[in-house]
């Protein structure tokens, strides 16, 4: 995996996290992957957890990186949700 890419994806999905300094990446895989209309897109999936701004630990969420966009979906907890459905529709 490219190191500018893993780069931009832990940028993109701390900014979405509490509190980005904490944030934890793992299980991270990177692939060519169809989306739901079926054309290809550079992906990076895999795990996040980290400190909410009041400290609480978030525990793991999937998270879901586009690469090519540079867009960052991390899933939490609601189903239904733009992060969910892409996570699963992509990584899964």
């Amino acid at each position: 995996m490219s190191d500018r890419a893993l780069d931009k994806a832990k940028v993109a999905i701390a900014t979405q996290m509490g509190d980005p300094e904490t944030v934890e990446l793992s299980d991270v895989k990177r692939a060519m992957r169809k989306n739901m209309l079926g054309r290809r897109v550079d992906t990076i999936c895999g795990r996040v957890k980290g400190r909410s701004a009041s400290g609480d630990e978030t525990g793991e969420r999937p998270f879901l990186y586009l690469v090519k966009e540079d867009e960052a979906y991390v899933v939490d907890g609601r189903s239904g949700s733009a992060a969910s459905t892409a996570y699963r529709n992509i990584c899964n």
